[in-house]
């Protein structure tokens, strides 16, 4: 048997864990929430589980920290840690499928579109502006940096170059 495991497994390995950490009340959006205990009992009294099913989550239980605990114990020490410290950032949620598609699309934007703070843009800008427009002579119809100034609203150069509005020359 290996002593780590791929990016598959611990995931795997994480869900399982934070489901134990679920039927302990630790991770219920960082609130201490119900235990397994506690729902046992209350599903017992609202006589909506019977003995088998009560045995059959109690034994279901039982086995997953068993299992958890086998897999924990035969990784190195370097695995441990390192499963430790993602498990901490690592939450397990159910949500439906709207959120979902609204978290995937916030995602994609993200990764398709770069966001700052305007002021900071504006530097980027002078930066590129300096290297590129600084004694520019091109023609600003077949410049592509001129149609992104102009696109994300960039202040002219003010130096009024007949060539383009962002060109300038700095002696």
């Amino acid at each position: 048997m290996r002593d780590y495991l791929n990016s598959i497994e611990k995931n795997q390995f994480m869900v399982l864990q934070s489901i134990v950490q679920m039927m302990d009340g630790l991770r219920n959006s960082g609130v201490d929430g119900p235990k397994i205990s506690s729902m046992l009992e209350d599903w017992s009294k609202r006589n909506n589980m019977s003995k088998d099913e009560h045995k059959n989550l109690k034994t279901a239980e039982t086995f997953l920290r068993k299992f958890l605990s086998s897999v924990y114990e035969r990784l190195s020490e370097k695995e441990r840690e390192q499963l430790k410290k993602k498990l901490i950032k690592f939450d397990f949620k159910l949500i439906d499928d709207f959120t979902l598609k609204q978290i995937d699309r916030n995602i994609a934007d993200k990764i398709g579109n770069a966001t700052m703070p305007r002021q900071q843009f504006y530097n980027w800008c002078e930066e590129i502006m300096s290297v590129k427009c600084n004694g520019c002579t091109k023609d600003w119809n077949t410049c592509k940096l001129h149609e992104m100034f102009d696109d994300n609203l960039v202040p002219e150069s003010g130096f009024d170059c007949s060539n383009c509005k962002y060109a300038y020359k700095n002696e």
